[in-house]
């Protein structure tokens, strides 16, 4: 939290846009993470089914106000490519060093192969309504005016409902698909009994009251705020400057920020054996990004009279379709290994480095940055 003094400093006091981007991105981390933890504190003085859904609703918090500073800027490309980022740094990075962490303490770790099979699902169909948006407008010479506007927001709502239903399946009428059982994970009832002792003694540590959690909530958000709108301002001029592409930050760096909190936790989760808590914090992000998130945004650029839609682009869907294929044949079969782990690392690796040397066509770049 040190870098918030210097991020208003170095933004008050005209230095370079690098150095407002830099310090901006790294104030951000810690702010996210006490975002998490104050939003775990509100959820014990709910209920289960509740504190789940709170827990959702603010753990993309940080990308959604990043995403809405840049929507307000007509930056409608760092809009996508932040969104997509978060995607693919949960479902590559993030799970995939709780794989190899986890996979170094333990030979073989299990989860819930059908709660994952919902989860690939859903992923599935998040791209599937990024293909269809893409393929119209690659595919034909001519359309309508506004075509690929209307499927986006009609498409949008859709996704809205979808995690609306989602929620109520997760929470309610499937809830043991996500919740950890001795015969996935090889427990004895002594090791169970000892983790629901634990789990009654983190109950019982709540420090925050539902008063002071809002308060708290409150003012984390608006800090938040004030250091994506510095973040998102100098963007386009730090990347400039270091002389690399602004997708790159947007997808690659912003993410890997943002994400940190959600890293350690999903890490610290797969050490202890916790698998399901650990695929719940990198999966079941990604579906909210993409079920809730994206859609809010596409919606809220409707409000605006912002031309934002759901076509992301050729490369940009083809890497996301790519990584979800990959994702499903790793977590399918409900085990994971430190193998499977180093897999999905290298591939985000691999991805970064493309992500490094992208840039936009310029008719692209007429398209969304122009009309924004």
């Amino acid at each position: 939290m040190l870098c918030f003094p210097v991020a208003l400093y170095t933004q008050q006091n005209g230095y370079s846009e690098g150095i407002v981007f830099f310090t901006s991105l790294f104030a951000i981390a810690p702010f996210a993470e006490r975002l998490s933890f104050v939003t775990e504190q509100l959820a014990l003085h709910t209920s289960e089914a509740l504190g789940g859904l709170l827990n959702a609703t603010f753990g993309n918090v940080t990308e959604l106000i990043v995403s809405f500073f840049a929507l307000r800027a007509g930056l409608l490309r760092i809009v996508q490519v932040s969104l997509l980022g978060s995607i693919l740094s949960n479902l590559l990075l993030v799970l995939g060093c709780a794989f190899f962490a986890g996979g170094i303490r333990h030979k073989h770790q299990h989860f819930n192969s059908h709660g994952s099979a919902v989860n690939v699902g859903l992923l599935m169909l998040s791209v599937m309504s990024l293909l269809f948006p893409m393929l119209l407008e690659s595919s034909h010479q001519v359309l309508a005016e506004g075509a690929v506007l209307a499927v986006s927001r009609s498409v949008s709502c859709l996704l809205l409902i979808l995690y609306a239903c989602y929620i109520y399946f997760q929470m309610h009428t499937h809830a043991h698909l996500y919740e950890a059982g001795d015969e996935e994970r090889g427990l004895t009832k002594s090791v169970e009994g000892e983790e629901d002792g634990e789990d009654e003694e983190n109950e019982e540590e709540a420090v925050l009251g539902v008063a002071g959690a809002i308060i708290w909530l409150t003012v984390i958000t608006v800090v938040i705020a004030l250091l994506s709108e510095y973040m998102v301002d100098a963007l386009e001029g730090a990347a400039e400057g270091w002389g690399v592409p602004d997708l790159f930050l947007g997808t690659i760096i912003i993410p890997i920020v943002g994400n940190a909190a959600e890293h350690a936790a999903a890490i610290i989760f797969a050490v202890k054996n916790k698998m399901e808590l650990a695929i719940g914090i990198a999966v079941g992000s990604s579906i909210q990004i993409a079920l809730f998130c994206v859609p809010v945004l596409v919606l809220s650029a409707w409000f605006l009279d912002t031309p934002l839609s759901l076509n992301f682009q050729p490369f940009e869907t083809g890497v996301l379709l790519v990584t979800i294929i990959l994702v499903g044949f790793t977590i399918l079969n409900g085990e994971s290994s430190w193998l499977i782990g180093v897999m999905l690392v290298v591939a985000y690796c691999s991805l970064s480095a493309a992500f490094f040397v992208h840039v936009d066509p310029p008719e692209v770049l007429e398209r969304y940055v122009i009309a924004g």
